[in-house]
């Protein structure tokens, strides 16, 4: 069976082409876009092409031959809905048998309590709305012909090489002492680890369901609050003297460093030069204190509760999550001690 994957210089296409590379039933092509981003693919002996999905929609030879493309590449949210479907629709000139492509639970906004795959998109940003619009779009061709048609929706995905949800709260539980953060970090954290999510593509390459397309929640198996995850991150990474943030003050002050952030943005985007010699510095030192603290988007993931229900992938394709939080921490802290990152 070969398999194309097109983003496998990812954190989740990384993971994926390394839970396939062992597989002797498996032909795998990793797509990068760049090759500086092949490092980790290349250590496996993994046979990488440079190619996008511009080129990949242009050139079908990589995929003319392939049974199943994976899509978990990251193009810009504008851009996404057009070259998602320009791909999904060489797939289907060049004979592919069966599309996976990537989304994400941004696709729900800000609704609260129980979702699932039923539950109408209300996406609240532009990443979300382009991830919705890309659904759709595919959803839309699928109905015709063409490859049948998965769209995986991965929670909140940690795990060793994942910069947003593990190497930026190591190092924030590490240099600010974290704790709790009171109610600012009562709401829910769908944690799911990128080796589960990994085995959610392996079971969907499998899985022979009738129905031309499917929409599958991929979630963890445990729910805890973001409260819950810092106390227990805290605990595996053995920091001590940690604090309970007063949650008032930390919304307030999170707040005024986005200001900074903002305002840093605005300097790097306009190439304005600080008359300091020690600019430099200043610039690393205010970068630390700003990544301490979550943007406003952040604060409010860190107060939503909202569980995101995986039944559907465990009909479908037999998905049930096997790296507990406990386990999936201890991973973690061991590649951070390793990289440095702690």
């Amino acid at each position: 069976m070969k398999i194309v994957i097109f983003g496998a210089g990812g954190f989740i296409g990384g993971w994926l082409c390394e839970e396939l590379a062992d597989r002797q039933d498996v032909e795998l092509v990793a797509c990068v876009r760049q090759w500086s981003s092949a490092v980790r693919l290349a250590r496996r002996g993994l046979d990488v092409v440079q190619l996008d999905l511009e080129a990949a929609t242009r050139d079908l030879t990589v995929i003319a031959s392939a049974d199943v493309v994976v899509n978990v590449s990251m193009p810009l949210p504008e851009r996404e809905p057009e070259l998602a479907l320009r791909l999904y629709s060489a797939c289907a000139v060049a004979g592919v048998r069966k599309f996976i492509q990537f989304s994400s639970m941004a696709v729900y906004g800000d609704r609260t309590g129980d979702v699932d795959e039923d539950t109408p998109l209300a996406p609240s940003d532009d990443y979300g709305r382009g991830k919705a619009q890309m659904e759709r779009r595919l959803l839309e061709a699928a109905a015709g012909s063409g490859p049948q048609l998965f769209i995986l929706r991965p929670t909140i995905v940690y795990g060793p090489f994942s910069d947003a949800w593990t190497v930026r709260y190591a190092r924030r539980i590490a240099v600010g002492r974290w704790r709790s953060l009171g109610w600012a970090g009562a709401g829910t954290c769908n944690l799911v680890h990128v080796q589960d999510v990994a085995k959610s593509v392996v079971l969907t390459v499998r899985a022979q369901p009738d129905s031309k397309s499917h929409v599958l929640n991929i979630n963890g198996p445990e729910l805890v609050t973001w409260n819950e995850y810092i106390a227990r991150f805290g605990d595996a990474l053995e920091v001590r003297d940690r604090t309970s943030m007063n949650p008032l003050l930390f919304s307030l002050t999170s707040t005024a460093v986005h200001v900074v952030r903002k305002a840093g943005s605005w300097v790097k985007r306009k190439s304005i030069r600080l008359p300091l010699q020690s600019a430099p510095a200043l610039v690393r030192t205010a970068q630390s204190v700003v990544n301490l603290y979550p943007t406003p988007e952040e604060l409010h993931l860190l107060r939503r509760k909202v569980r995101c229900s995986r039944d559907r992938a465990a009909r479908v394709i037999g998905f049930s999550p096997s790296m507990s939080l406990d386990e999936g921490l201890r991973q973690s802290v061991a590649w951070c001690r390793v990289h440095g990152v702690v």
